[in-house]
């Protein structure tokens, strides 16, 4: 069944679904997120030709989910420095709400942590109690060398891990 989850890679021909896909995360993250909409109606101001900077990037790759040839989300990935040293950043992960509470969202993550050879930060809302489980989910279900809790100043909103460390 985890076989039917296949992760493409952006196209320039897709950037303008990317764009669609960014605004129905931007809407379903604002309790979280608390971002307001833009006096354009929209939630964020990348253009489907900023996007463009995912194709056939060193520095970011985008990813379209399909599962059984139906699109459902995307995932993000960008480098980061982290003490002195450039990773992977898990930046954005988002599937569609019909399709969570399964196994496509491990199988997404299990398929991008298979793909890198560095280690990965994971960075999550606190607020967001459901991705926060979900990754704590992902450390116990899949295989990783290591997970490691970046303690981070009171003030920041985010949760962050690296994971695969030690590889």
């Amino acid at each position: 069944m985890m076989s039917n989850v296949s992760l493409i890679n952006l196209k320039t021909s897709d950037t303008t679904t990317l764009q669609r896909l960014l605004q129905l995360y931007y809407f379903d993250s604002t309790s979280w997120s608390k971002e307001d909409i833009g006096i354009d109606g929209l939630y964020d101001g990348s253009t489907a030709s900023d996007l463009e900077s995912y194709v056939n990037s060193q520095e970011a790759k985008a990813y379209l989910i399909w599962v059984n040839e139906v699109l459902i989300g995307f995932v993000l990935l960008e480098w980061v420095e982290d003490e002195k040293r450039l990773i992977w950043e898990l930046a954005d992960l988002f599937i569609l709400p019909k399709y969570r509470g399964g196994w496509i969202a491990l199988e997404v993550v299990r398929q991008i942590f298979e793909q890198i050879s560095t280690p990965i930060l994971v960075a999550t809302f606190k607020e967001n109690e459901l991705a926060l489980r979900f990754f704590k989910a992902v450390s116990k279900r899949l295989q990783l060398n290591s997970v490691r809790e970046l303690i981070e100043d009171e003030t920041t909103p985010f949760y962050t891990f690296i994971i695969n460390e030690h590889i």
